[in-house]
């Protein structure tokens, strides 16, 4: 089974879950039943109480997380006073939860449940450290998405190999980065954006093979 992890706000691209076939969509408003389990010295054993079942974590091939954390929006069910309290509640439990299966893209930091390469200050920054060039100007020239070791589309070799030095920095499994091209400095890091947003039938193509290659 896959599982994608989404909130109200971060929707994956409808490409994303079509082309998965039986990924099982996971909201934290699904996140309402009995059956909840997650001890941290059995995490194979984690199970997650939905509205649809309890989800067992030795029963998940793969784990999409498109979620950087529980918000109150994404509790409308839930009483005014109490969002804030059970939002905070629910994104530790699935950070704890996303321990469990064998295969998450990507898995969870502190601070987000789907990894690093969201906040552009933290990619600007990891990129600087890693000493990759990061681009000064406001637009970017082109958008490239990293699926394991594979670049789409078709890119300029040096491109992709800057993706995969972020990617690195970043320990991103997928990762879809802007890139702009300077006049002097080549290909620079522009910034990135939410992979599922940007995930087309190649994209998803993609991780489906990532996805049967991690299960053997």
């Amino acid at each position: 089974m896959i599982v994608v992890v989404s909130g109200s706000g971060h929707r994956p691209a409808r490409p994303l879950l079509r082309g998965l076939g039986r990924a099982r969509l996971v909201t934290p408003r699904a996140l309402a039943g009995p059956g909840t389990r997650c001890d941290p010295a059995d995490l194979p054993a984690a199970t997650l109480g939905t509205r649809r079942g309890t989800l067992a974590a030795r029963d998940v091939t793969a784990v999409l997380a498109c979620l950087p954390a529980v918000t109150p929006w994404d509790l409308p069910h839930i009483a005014g006073p109490e969002r804030s309290f059970v939002a905070a509640e629910l994104t530790a439990l699935l950070a704890l939860w996303l321990q469990a299966p064998g295969l998450v893209v990507n898995r969870p930091v502190p601070g987000s449940l789907c990894g690093r390469g969201l906040d552009p200050g933290d990619v600007r920054w990891a990129a600087a450290a890693a000493g990759l060039p990061v681009a000064a100007r406001a637009r970017a020239d082109t958008r490239l998405t990293l699926v394991g070791d594979r670049i789409l589309p078709r890119a300029d070799p040096a491109a992709a190999e800057l993706v995969r030095a972020l990617a690195k920095a970043l320990d991103a499994t997928v990762l879809c980065v802007r890139l702009a091209r300077g006049p002097d400095r080549g290909w620079c890091v522009h910034g990135v954006e939410p992979w599922w947003q940007a995930a087309d039938g190649e994209v998803t193509a993609a991780l489906a093979a990532l996805i049967a290659e991690g299960a053997r």
